[in-house]
């Protein structure tokens, strides 16, 4: 109240309008978190994914040049018989 009046306002009292902002603000943060859930479900299968390609690779590396993949494929390539051209007499 303003005993004296100079035409200053009074100020308003802020406890309402600051409690007003928080349940808006705390309403538009649960409604973002609604709409992200399904792009964080589809960023987490994506990346299950390429750790699996990631894995599957490494296990390929391995194979090849670390347990002797390479060996036993060029061994086999060897000892598969080859066919000899045929002996041309003039």
């Amino acid at each position: 109240m303003n005993l004296h009046d100079n035409s200053k306002p009074e100020p308003a009292d802020s406890d309402p309008a600051i409690r007003m902002l928080e349940l808006e603000l705390a309403q538009r943060r649960a409604a973002l978190r609604t709409a992200r859930s399904p792009y964080r479900a589809f960023r987490l299968a994506s990346l299950f994914f390429l750790l699996a390609v990631i894995i599957g690779a490494a296990l390929a590396f391995y194979f090849v040049f670390y347990s002797g993949g390479l060996d036993e494929i060029r061994a086999r390539r060897e000892s598969a018989p080859k066919a000899t051209p045929a002996a041309h007499t003039p």
